[in-house]
């Protein structure tokens, strides 16, 4: 592990006067809603640009993609998991049974 000298620089603060003022974000979200509602109506109507027909066609290929199965599961072959969860019923049940006509 390397060792460093320590900080001295106290580093920037956060200063409220360099903050946006409510004048200004409620304009951002006005603006920001609006623009939210025309990519939504360019969507609806079928009107998206080259790129984002392209992020959405790869948006979707990496979605399938995850969805993917990696093991199919072979149609001639048991159901494994019910398979497992009747055996441990049965267990369960031998076991009550044993430890109830001790």
């Amino acid at each position: 592990m390397a060792v460093v000298p320590k900080h001295n620089d106290v580093g920037s603060r956060y200063d409220p006067s360099q903050d946006l003022t409510a004048e200004q974000l409620h304009r951002f979200g006005q603006v920001a809603g609006k623009a939210q509602e025309r990519r939504k109506e360019r969507s609806d109507k079928g009107l998206l640009s080259s790129r984002d027909r392209e992020y959405v066609s790869k948006r979707q290929a990496l979605k399938d993609a995850a969805f993917k199965p990696i093991v199919r599961p072979k149609k001639d072959q048991r159901n494994t998991v019910r398979y497992a969860v009747w055996m441990l019923v049965v267990m369960i049940g031998s076991l009550w049974l044993m430890y109830m006509t001790r």
